[in-house]
């Protein structure tokens, strides 16, 4: 069983632009809950750096984004995220962000909180500031 279980629930797939992704093939890797949403201007100028880290690094450090919006508005997601190449949740899922906002006690955007895929543990909750201090991942994967 992934230890991601204990944050998604039920989950048995997330949603990579047009197709399905199992969240049993993250295993062994670093996953990052990217809390942002389309209509935060913070949101929208730190994505393209995590969108660089993540388009030269996330092979070589084993380790996937996963998009949980704070967007209400199933348009203004769909813009958004069409721009990302990482995971999300489905808009549909709604339940989701909101339990996993409560769970990793996230109370402002963006927020990046990694975790280890296969136990569940945090590994660390300042990943957005270690990325912009740390832009080539020197000290990836920023553990607390």
């Amino acid at each position: 069983m992934s230890g991601l279980n204990k944050h998604l629930p039920g989950v048995v797939t997330l949603q990579k632009q047009q197709s399905e992704v199992s969240v049993s093939s993250l295993s062994g890797k670093t996953v990052f809950f990217y809390f942002s949403a389309s209509w935060c201007p913070p949101c929208r100028g730190f994505t393209p750096l995590l969108v660089e880290f993540y388009e030269k690094y996330h092979d070589s450090k084993n380790f996937e984004v996963l998009l949980v919006t704070w967007d209400e508005e199933e348009e203004g997601f769909n813009g958004y995220y069409a721009k990302m190449p990482w995971l999300t949740i489905p808009f549909s899922q709604r339940h989701l962000v909101e339990g996993l906002t409560k769970a990793f006690n996230v109370e402002s955007i963006p927020t990046v909180i990694g975790v280890c895929a296969d136990t569940g543990d945090v590994v660390t909750t300042r990943a957005r500031h270690a990325l912009t201090q740390d832009p080539e991942g020197e000290q990836f994967p920023w553990r607390d």
